[in-house]
């Protein structure tokens, strides 16, 4: 018997709907499933790592990138290494499922875990201090960046999403582009130190953030590198000329963005609340220091 845990973000689309599928399509004597919903913030730490204790060999996250990262997280914290994560997109960001090809559907999830479709899939071990100012350590799987980015996420954090997460990703993008200040970073590399004004710096294990904006075209989650992006004094109609390629994933061609790749980040600034934004949320503040681990995760595909 497959042992399966769903971790359900509390506030997710659909909620009852997916249960009752999940119910219907992962049916016994066959499956053994545990239904469990996130009630708080990181939360699906807590629920990830009862589940591995419970014996459930796979976890997967119902909900959005910042969804994937608790579960991820409490996994890792587990250390169990034959854990297989998957995730169902039903977040206001479904940006890694872009880049993973994950199943879309819970009868794809099923077929796949049936057909043991896996792969071995890099994660980012980011330390850095928290938002209550302590030194802290927490997993990504998709992008860690700083500057603009951390804002956005601020202020998603709290906004009611009405029009939808492109639209509502699209109105915060534009308004911080009209009012944030760039700010002093240094970032040192394996081989390379970027240091300037910048309006956001990322460092992607995936391609995608900012609900669909392919920021890493290069970045692969299997190859032990990270995919470091700087993205200096932009202006908002830079932004605007160079939408299209970012919604296709394609590099730009613009002589404030540079592109890096490195095994290892440190991030500096004069300016202490520089804020972090990881896997869609924001977390804490630099300084930061950022460690590939390659093949972390065995990611259901």
């Amino acid at each position: 018997m497959t042992k399966i845990a769903f971790i359900i973000h509390g506030k997710a689309r659909k909620k009852q709907f997916l249960i009752d599928e999940i119910k219907r399509i992962f049916e016994a004597p066959f499956f053994q499933t545990q239904i469990l919903e996130t009630q708080f913030e990181q939360h699906a730490i807590l629920l990830a790592e009862s589940a591995v204790a419970e014996g459930f060999s796979y976890i997967i996250a119902c909900g959005g990138d910042g969804t994937l990262n608790e579960v991820l997280n409490g996994i890792l914290k587990t250390k169990r290494e034959d854990i297989k994560l998957g995730i169902i997109p039903k977040g206001s960001g479904n940006d890694f499922a872009k880049t993973i090809c994950s199943p879309a559907s819970l009868s794809t999830l099923k077929a796949s875990i049936i057909e043991q479709k896996t792969k071995q899939i890099d994660v980012g071990l980011a330390e850095f201090v928290s938002k209550e100012g302590q030194p802290t350590l927490r997993y990504f799987i998709n992008i860690a960046d700083v500057g603009i980015g951390g804002v956005i996420a601020q202020q998603l954090a709290e906004a009611i999403k009405i029009f939808g997460s492109v639209i509502t990703y699209q109105y915060f993008i534009l308004k911080n582009f009209l009012t944030y200040t760039p700010q002093q970073i240094k970032v040192i590399g394996d081989d390379f130190e970027y240091s300037g004004n910048i309006m956001n710096f990322c460092a992607a294990n995936a391609k995608y953030f900012g609900s669909g904006l392919g920021i890493a075209p290069t970045a692969d989650i299997a190859d032990g590198m990270l995919n470091a992006v700087a993205i200096g004094e932009v202006s908002l109609l830079d932004y605007l000329k160079n939408f299209p390629d970012l919604k296709k994933c394609k590099p730009l061609k613009h002589p404030a963005i540079k592109y890096f790749t490195s095994k290892t980040l440190f991030f500096e600034s004069t300016n202490q609340f520089i804020p972090i934004d990881m896997d869609g949320e924001f977390v804490g503040f630099l300084p930061m220091k950022i460690t590939v681990k390659p093949q972390a995760i065995n990611f259901i595909i």
